[in-house]
Protein backbone atom coordinates (compact mmCIF):
# COMPACT_ATOMS: atom_id res chain seq x y z
CA UNK A 1 0.00 0.00 0.00
CA UNK A 2 1.43 3.23 -1.09
CA UNK A 3 2.39 5.86 2.08
CA UNK A 4 2.73 9.66 2.35
CA UNK A 5 6.70 9.75 2.02
CA UNK A 6 6.12 7.53 -1.55
CA UNK A 7 4.01 9.71 -2.74
CA UNK A 8 6.25 12.65 -1.74
CA UNK A 9 9.57 11.10 -2.87
CA UNK A 10 7.36 10.93 -6.51
CA UNK A 11 6.41 14.52 -6.14
CA UNK A 12 9.51 15.99 -4.85
CA UNK A 13 7.84 17.14 -1.95
CA UNK A 14 8.43 16.82 1.73
CA UNK A 15 6.09 14.18 3.39
CA UNK A 16 4.76 17.35 6.10
CA UNK A 17 3.46 19.31 2.56
CA UNK A 18 1.78 16.19 1.21
CA UNK A 19 0.34 15.23 5.04
CA UNK A 20 -0.73 18.99 4.83
CA UNK A 21 -3.22 18.33 2.00
CA UNK A 22 -4.36 15.33 2.97
CA UNK A 23 -5.50 16.84 6.35
CA UNK A 24 -7.08 19.68 4.42
CA UNK A 25 -4.90 22.18 6.17
CA UNK A 26 -3.48 25.41 4.90
CA UNK A 27 -0.06 26.72 3.80
CA UNK A 28 -0.04 24.83 0.92
CA UNK A 29 0.31 26.23 -2.63
CA UNK A 30 -2.67 25.72 -4.48
CA UNK A 31 -0.76 24.53 -7.58
CA UNK A 32 1.04 22.16 -4.93
CA UNK A 33 -2.16 21.22 -3.85
CA UNK A 34 -3.31 20.14 -7.21
CA UNK A 35 -0.48 18.12 -8.00
CA UNK A 36 -0.54 16.16 -5.00
CA UNK A 37 -4.45 15.68 -5.13
CA UNK A 38 -3.76 14.38 -8.75
CA UNK A 39 -1.28 11.46 -6.70
CA UNK A 40 -3.34 10.50 -4.07
CA UNK A 41 -6.48 9.22 -6.72
CA UNK A 42 -3.78 8.18 -9.02
CA UNK A 43 -2.73 5.94 -6.36
CA UNK A 44 -6.08 5.23 -5.11
CA UNK A 45 -4.50 6.76 -1.50
CA UNK A 46 -6.72 5.59 2.19
CA UNK A 47 -5.61 7.38 4.96
CA UNK A 48 -4.78 5.13 8.08
CA UNK A 49 -7.63 6.27 10.50
CA UNK A 50 -5.89 4.09 13.26
CA UNK A 51 -3.03 5.23 12.62
CA UNK A 52 -3.78 8.53 12.69
CA UNK A 53 -6.25 8.95 16.43
CA UNK A 54 -3.18 7.57 17.47
CA UNK A 55 -0.56 9.98 16.21
CA UNK A 56 -2.78 12.74 16.63
CA UNK A 57 -5.31 11.84 19.39
CA UNK A 58 -7.83 12.27 17.09
CA UNK A 59 -9.72 11.62 13.86
CA UNK A 60 -11.09 13.29 10.68
CA UNK A 61 -14.40 11.93 11.24
CA UNK A 62 -17.41 13.85 11.93
CA UNK A 63 -20.31 12.41 14.05
CA UNK A 64 -23.31 13.10 13.22
CA UNK A 65 -26.91 12.42 15.24
CA UNK A 66 -30.52 12.52 14.17
CA UNK A 67 -33.37 11.43 15.79
CA UNK A 68 -35.17 9.37 13.29
CA UNK A 69 -33.61 8.78 10.21
CA UNK A 70 -36.63 7.84 8.38
CA UNK A 71 -37.61 11.46 8.32
CA UNK A 72 -37.47 13.39 4.84
CA UNK A 73 -35.78 16.64 6.94
CA UNK A 74 -33.20 14.89 8.67
CA UNK A 75 -32.24 12.70 5.54
CA UNK A 76 -31.88 15.57 3.52
CA UNK A 77 -29.77 17.48 6.76
CA UNK A 78 -27.51 14.50 6.32
CA UNK A 79 -27.07 14.82 2.61
CA UNK A 80 -26.67 18.33 3.13
CA UNK A 81 -23.97 17.72 5.79
CA UNK A 82 -22.35 15.11 3.49
CA UNK A 83 -21.93 17.92 0.41
CA UNK A 84 -20.79 19.96 3.23
CA UNK A 85 -17.54 17.48 4.12
CA UNK A 86 -16.69 16.05 0.72
CA UNK A 87 -13.85 18.97 -0.14
CA UNK A 88 -12.64 18.56 3.04
CA UNK A 89 -12.61 14.85 2.94
CA UNK A 90 -14.17 14.09 5.98
CA UNK A 91 -16.48 11.35 6.40
CA UNK A 92 -18.83 10.92 8.77
CA UNK A 93 -20.45 8.38 11.35
CA UNK A 94 -24.04 8.17 11.82
CA UNK A 95 -26.43 7.35 15.03
CA UNK A 96 -30.13 7.23 14.99
CA UNK A 97 -31.62 7.83 18.51
CA UNK A 98 -35.43 7.24 17.69
CA UNK A 99 -35.65 10.61 20.07
CA UNK A 100 -34.37 8.50 22.80
CA UNK A 101 -31.76 10.72 25.29
CA UNK A 102 -30.18 7.36 25.93
CA UNK A 103 -29.57 5.99 23.03
CA UNK A 104 -28.02 9.93 22.35
CA UNK A 105 -25.79 9.56 25.49
CA UNK A 106 -24.19 6.34 23.93
CA UNK A 107 -24.06 7.76 20.83
CA UNK A 108 -21.69 10.73 22.30
CA UNK A 109 -20.17 7.90 24.30
CA UNK A 110 -18.95 6.22 20.95
CA UNK A 111 -17.87 9.58 19.44
CA UNK A 112 -15.30 9.69 22.58
CA UNK A 113 -14.10 6.51 22.21
CA UNK A 114 -13.81 6.99 18.28
CA UNK A 115 -12.32 10.31 18.88
CA UNK A 116 -14.32 12.28 16.35
CA UNK A 117 -12.94 15.60 15.43
CA UNK A 118 -16.33 17.48 15.72
CA UNK A 119 -20.15 16.53 16.24
CA UNK A 120 -23.33 17.50 14.33
CA UNK A 121 -26.31 16.94 16.25
CA UNK A 122 -30.19 17.32 16.48
CA UNK A 123 -30.77 16.66 19.81
CA UNK A 124 -33.61 15.23 21.82
CA UNK A 125 -31.65 16.11 25.35
CA UNK A 126 -33.47 18.53 27.88
CA UNK A 127 -31.85 21.40 28.09
CA UNK A 128 -29.79 20.42 31.59
CA UNK A 129 -28.43 17.07 29.90
CA UNK A 130 -27.37 19.10 26.71
CA UNK A 131 -25.10 20.67 28.61
CA UNK A 132 -23.35 18.44 30.89
CA UNK A 133 -23.45 16.53 27.77
CA UNK A 134 -21.74 18.31 25.73
CA UNK A 135 -19.56 20.66 27.04
CA UNK A 136 -17.83 17.29 28.23
CA UNK A 137 -17.92 16.02 24.34
CA UNK A 138 -14.34 16.78 23.85
CA UNK A 139 -14.39 18.39 20.61
CA UNK A 140 -16.61 21.20 18.45
CA UNK A 141 -20.08 20.52 18.23
CA UNK A 142 -22.75 22.29 15.98
CA UNK A 143 -26.61 21.77 16.64
CA UNK A 144 -29.27 22.54 14.47
CA UNK A 145 -33.09 21.57 14.70
CA UNK A 146 -33.65 21.75 18.44
CA UNK A 147 -30.83 24.56 19.39
CA UNK A 148 -29.36 24.91 23.14
CA UNK A 149 -30.82 27.71 25.18
CA UNK A 150 -28.70 28.79 27.30
CA UNK A 151 -25.06 26.65 26.18
CA UNK A 152 -22.51 29.09 25.48
CA UNK A 153 -20.46 29.72 23.56
CA UNK A 154 -22.60 27.25 21.07
CA UNK A 155 -21.93 27.04 17.34
CA UNK A 156 -26.30 26.62 15.92
CA UNK A 157 -28.07 27.00 12.94
CA UNK A 158 -31.97 26.88 12.16
CA UNK A 159 -34.95 28.82 10.82
CA UNK A 160 -36.81 31.38 12.56
CA UNK A 161 -39.21 28.60 14.02
CA UNK A 162 -41.54 31.55 16.08
CA UNK A 163 -41.49 33.98 12.92
CA UNK A 164 -42.26 30.57 10.74
CA UNK A 165 -45.01 29.37 12.76
CA UNK A 166 -46.57 33.02 13.07
CA UNK A 167 -46.49 33.06 9.41
CA UNK A 168 -48.37 30.24 9.38
CA UNK A 169 -51.10 30.83 11.54
CA UNK A 170 -51.35 34.51 10.03
CA UNK A 171 -52.04 32.72 7.32
CA UNK A 172 -54.77 30.11 8.28
CA UNK A 173 -56.08 33.76 9.77
CA UNK A 174 -56.48 35.06 6.50
CA UNK A 175 -58.52 32.32 5.38
CA UNK A 176 -61.25 32.90 7.90
CA UNK A 177 -60.06 30.28 10.23
CA UNK A 178 -60.51 31.86 14.51
CA UNK A 179 -60.57 27.93 16.25
CA UNK A 180 -56.80 27.04 15.32
CA UNK A 181 -55.52 24.21 17.29
CA UNK A 182 -51.77 23.44 17.79
CA UNK A 183 -50.27 19.80 18.02
CA UNK A 184 -46.57 21.32 19.72
CA UNK A 185 -43.68 19.00 19.84
CA UNK A 186 -41.98 18.23 23.57
CA UNK A 187 -41.58 21.13 25.98
CA UNK A 188 -38.07 22.20 26.28
CA UNK A 189 -37.25 21.43 22.78
CA UNK A 190 -36.28 24.75 21.27
CA UNK A 191 -37.80 24.31 18.09
CA UNK A 192 -41.05 23.20 19.73
CA UNK A 193 -41.23 25.79 22.19
CA UNK A 194 -40.58 28.26 19.33
CA UNK A 195 -43.05 27.14 17.22
CA UNK A 196 -45.87 26.85 20.23
CA UNK A 197 -44.55 30.60 20.90
CA UNK A 198 -45.53 31.98 17.28
CA UNK A 199 -48.37 30.58 17.15
CA UNK A 200 -49.72 32.14 20.59
CA UNK A 201 -48.48 35.01 19.32
CA UNK A 202 -50.29 35.42 15.91
CA UNK A 203 -53.35 34.33 17.76
CA UNK A 204 -52.92 37.50 20.34
CA UNK A 205 -52.51 39.75 17.52
CA UNK A 206 -56.03 38.63 16.45
CA UNK A 207 -57.22 39.12 19.62
CA UNK A 208 -57.60 35.17 19.98
CA UNK A 209 -57.02 33.91 23.34
CA UNK A 210 -56.55 29.73 22.97
CA UNK A 211 -57.94 27.44 25.49
CA UNK A 212 -55.60 25.55 27.65
CA UNK A 213 -57.11 22.22 25.74
CA UNK A 214 -56.39 24.00 21.94
CA UNK A 215 -52.49 22.63 22.71
CA UNK A 216 -51.70 19.06 22.84
CA UNK A 217 -47.74 18.31 23.23
CA UNK A 218 -46.65 15.02 21.04
CA UNK A 219 -43.21 14.19 20.35
CA UNK A 220 -42.77 15.00 16.84
CA UNK A 221 -43.57 11.22 16.04
CA UNK A 222 -47.19 10.43 13.70
CA UNK A 223 -48.66 8.21 17.18
CA UNK A 224 -48.79 11.25 18.82
CA UNK A 225 -50.09 13.15 16.17
CA UNK A 226 -53.05 10.67 15.90
CA UNK A 227 -53.76 10.63 19.50
CA UNK A 228 -53.71 14.65 19.68
CA UNK A 229 -56.12 15.06 16.57
CA UNK A 230 -58.38 11.92 18.03
CA UNK A 231 -58.69 13.76 21.23
CA UNK A 232 -59.63 17.28 19.55
CA UNK A 233 -62.02 15.64 17.52
CA UNK A 234 -64.36 14.48 20.26
CA UNK A 235 -64.55 17.70 21.18
CA UNK A 236 -68.54 19.40 20.98
CA UNK A 237 -67.28 22.71 19.47
CA UNK A 238 -64.42 21.31 16.55
CA UNK A 239 -61.25 23.50 15.82
CA UNK A 240 -61.79 24.89 12.15
CA UNK A 241 -57.56 24.52 11.76
CA UNK A 242 -55.09 22.65 13.14
CA UNK A 243 -51.44 22.93 13.53
CA UNK A 244 -48.98 20.52 13.91
CA UNK A 245 -45.48 21.26 14.69
CA UNK A 246 -43.79 19.08 12.44
CA UNK A 247 -44.73 16.41 9.28
CA UNK A 248 -44.76 13.11 11.21
CA UNK A 249 -47.46 14.44 13.46
CA UNK A 250 -49.38 16.21 10.30
CA UNK A 251 -49.43 12.80 8.97
CA UNK A 252 -50.81 11.06 12.26
CA UNK A 253 -53.60 13.78 12.51
CA UNK A 254 -54.28 13.06 8.78
CA UNK A 255 -54.85 9.41 9.49
CA UNK A 256 -57.61 10.44 12.78
CA UNK A 257 -59.28 12.77 10.66
CA UNK A 258 -59.96 9.94 7.78
CA UNK A 259 -60.95 7.42 10.12
CA UNK A 260 -63.37 9.81 11.66
CA UNK A 261 -65.26 9.78 8.08
CA UNK A 262 -63.91 13.09 7.55
CA UNK A 263 -62.24 15.09 4.69
CA UNK A 264 -59.50 17.81 4.46
CA UNK A 265 -59.70 20.81 3.77
CA UNK A 266 -63.58 20.57 3.73
CA UNK A 267 -64.55 19.11 7.00
CA UNK A 268 -61.04 20.28 8.89
CA UNK A 269 -58.20 22.22 7.20
CA UNK A 270 -54.24 20.95 8.09
CA UNK A 271 -51.22 22.76 8.31
CA UNK A 272 -47.46 21.96 9.51
CA UNK A 273 -43.97 21.96 9.02
CA UNK A 274 -41.73 20.78 6.42
CA UNK A 275 -44.83 18.12 5.09
CA UNK A 276 -43.31 18.71 1.41
CA UNK A 277 -43.85 15.71 -1.31
CA UNK A 278 -41.02 17.05 -3.71
CA UNK A 279 -42.70 14.14 -6.12
CA UNK A 280 -45.94 15.77 -6.13
CA UNK A 281 -47.68 12.49 -5.99
CA UNK A 282 -49.35 12.60 -2.96
CA UNK A 283 -52.89 12.71 -2.70
CA UNK A 284 -52.83 15.44 -0.16
CA UNK A 285 -50.66 18.38 -0.84
CA UNK A 286 -50.48 19.82 2.76
CA UNK A 287 -50.31 23.86 3.35
CA UNK A 288 -46.69 23.79 5.17
CA UNK A 289 -43.53 25.69 6.61
CA UNK A 290 -40.62 24.28 4.76
CA UNK A 291 -36.98 24.40 6.15
CA UNK A 292 -34.24 24.55 3.92
CA UNK A 293 -32.99 21.30 5.17
CA UNK A 294 -29.72 20.62 2.74
CA UNK A 295 -28.86 24.37 3.45
CA UNK A 296 -28.65 23.95 6.97
CA UNK A 297 -26.56 20.59 7.04
CA UNK A 298 -24.31 22.12 4.62
CA UNK A 299 -24.13 24.88 7.21
CA UNK A 300 -23.74 23.05 10.18
CA UNK A 301 -20.69 21.13 8.11
CA UNK A 302 -18.97 24.31 7.56
CA UNK A 303 -19.19 25.70 11.23
CA UNK A 304 -17.76 22.09 12.41
CA UNK A 305 -15.31 22.28 9.74
CA UNK A 306 -14.21 25.99 10.59
CA UNK A 307 -14.09 25.39 13.81
CA UNK A 308 -10.92 22.45 13.50
CA UNK A 309 -8.86 25.24 12.37
CA UNK A 310 -5.58 26.42 14.18
CA UNK A 311 -6.64 29.11 16.75
CA UNK A 312 -10.76 28.70 15.83
CA UNK A 313 -12.23 31.45 18.36
CA UNK A 314 -14.38 29.60 21.00
CA UNK A 315 -17.31 32.02 20.19
CA UNK A 316 -21.25 31.43 19.72
CA UNK A 317 -22.11 31.23 16.05
CA UNK A 318 -26.01 30.87 15.76
CA UNK A 319 -26.99 30.79 12.06
CA UNK A 320 -30.38 31.44 11.04
CA UNK A 321 -31.59 30.39 7.54
CA UNK A 322 -35.05 31.23 5.71
CA UNK A 323 -37.94 29.42 5.56
CA UNK A 324 -40.45 28.95 2.63
CA UNK A 325 -44.18 28.90 2.60
CA UNK A 326 -45.50 26.24 0.49
CA UNK A 327 -49.79 26.97 0.53
CA UNK A 328 -50.71 23.06 -0.65
CA UNK A 329 -54.45 22.14 -0.53
CA UNK A 330 -55.41 21.66 2.90
CA UNK A 331 -57.01 24.98 4.08
CA UNK A 332 -60.32 25.92 3.63
CA UNK A 333 -61.23 29.71 2.52
CA UNK A 334 -64.00 30.65 5.22
CA UNK A 335 -63.80 33.98 4.12
CA UNK A 336 -66.35 33.41 0.88
CA UNK A 337 -63.63 35.48 -1.57
CA UNK A 338 -62.02 33.33 -3.94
Amino acid sequence: MVKLKDIARELNLSTSTVSRVVNNQDRVDPETRQRVMAALKRHNYQPDENARRLKTNSSNVIGVIVPDITNPFFAQVIKGIEKGLAPARHPLLLCNTDESPERELEAVQLFRRQKVAGIIVATSLEQRQIRKTYTAAGCPVVFFDNVPHDLEPVRAVSIDNARASSELVRFLLSQGHQRIFLIGGPVGESSADAREQGWRQALAEAGISPGDDWLWHGDFQEASGEAAMSRFLTRADLPTAVCAANNFMAFGAVKAIEARGLAIPEDLSLAAFDAHDPSGLMRLSLTSILQPAEAIGQVAADLCLAAQKPNAPNVSQRVTLEHTFSAGRSVRNLTGSA
